[in-house]
């Protein structure tokens, strides 16, 4: 997917699940997009825009104008009645934003996490005690893996034996 078509799909999604007859509602959202779609040329491609936009101011108001459409159309969607469970419009968008800002924060602390594993694993494989569990895992992984491999064979040649009978 790229950034363009993410921004149309979100735009969309006004239309798709709302009835907006309301020509100033109409141009709020025209206005945001138009600035969603500047933002979006700053972005190298659709993970950068991504994690950009849930970072973003222009997130919010893009949630916020979710609940005021929300508020002032009536949906084209069919309501859930028959489940008591089901999320409102405006939990769903709540939800959605903050699995947005733990996936930008994860994807922003990645290479800080990335950087604290290696160095613990170096100084760990700089110690004598450390580099010996080291090479004893890789040792009985190698081991784990060849008895992995005899069992596979010998399933083989078994189901072979009973095919010949």
């Amino acid at each position: 997917m790229d950034v363009k078509t993410a921004i149309k799909s979100r735009k969309d999604a006004f239309f798709t699940a709302y009835d907006i007859k309301d020509e100033t509602l109409i141009q709020k959202i025209d206005d945001l997009f138009a600035r969603i779609e500047e933002f979006g040329k700053t972005c190298s491609d659709y993970m950068d825009f991504e994690t950009k936009f849930a970072q973003s101011p222009l997130n919010q108001e893009y949630i916020a104008m979710f609940t005021e459409v929300a508020t002032k159309t009536t949906s084209k969607l069919q309501p859930v009645q028959d489940n008591p469970n089901a999320e409102t419009d405006e939990e769903y968008y709540a939800r959605e934003a903050a699995d947005d800002l733990r996936y930008a924060a994860k994807e922003a602390t990645q290479p800080l996490r990335h950087q604290a594993y290696m160095a613990g694993t170096e100084a760990l494989r700089s110690n004598k005690v450390g580099n010996a569990l080291f090479n004893l895992n890789n040792h009985l992984e190698t081991a784990n893996h060849f008895r992995k491999l005899a069992k596979e064979n010998k399933e083989k040649a078994k189901a072979a034996k009973e095919d010949e009978k």
